[in-house]
């Protein structure tokens, strides 16, 4: 179980939501803060965004593969705690078609790479510089968390910090591997 330490640290204080981000419904982000994954229920959100060389991406790229779309930043803890973990979950299941990409929220190019340097990750990084696509996703608190199936379609989101090494975490993920 998440502690309110943690919730804190991660910027999920759900009483002091912005009012964008209460169309996930109170019982949404419940069941998204909890300890595993929550079913995604709405249309998958676009996600257009750069990578940190400027060049344009697009989920519909990753179209075959499961994809975990993590919105991120790098003051966040439980973000750190998480890269590496991530990281080396889609290294150890590229074969299969898993696939990372991680979506820092606002910060600059040069915060982002000096990140990188120490917590490198397996797969690609794109730059929400003003926050929007993650309004978009609705990633009130970071880190923020979403498999998307072969298709492109959003199945579970996840808000805050995840037990990857959880066999209920580890498991929904090798399970969309072999649908």
């Amino acid at each position: 179980m998440i502690s309110r330490r943690r919730l804190l640290q991660s910027g999920l204080s759900l009483a002091a939501l912005p009012l964008w981000a209460r169309a996930a419904g109170d019982s949404a982000l419940k069941t998204a803060t909890g300890s595993d994954w929550a079913p995604w229920t709405a249309p998958t959100p676009p996600l257009i965004l750069p990578d940190l060389s400027g060049r344009e991406q697009k989920l519909s790229a990753w179209r075959g593969n499961v994809v975990i779309v993590s919105f991120w930043a790098t003051w966040c803890d439980p973000c750190r705690d998480e890269i590496p973990i991530m990281s080396t979950m889609a290294k150890r299941h590229r074969e299969e078609g898993l696939r990372l990409i991680a979506v820092n929220v606002g910060e600059s190019p040069a915060k982002i790479s000096a990140f990188l340097k120490k917590w490198p990750v397996s797969g690609t990084v794109l730059h929400d510089r003003n926050s929007t696509a993650s309004k978009k996703w609705e990633a009130i608190g970071l880190p923020a968390n979403y498999l998307v199936d072969r298709v492109g379609t959003v199945r579970y989101w996840h808000l805050g910090e995840l037990d990857w090494k959880s066999n209920s975490v580890a498991g929904v993920v090798t399970r969309m591997l072999r649908a």
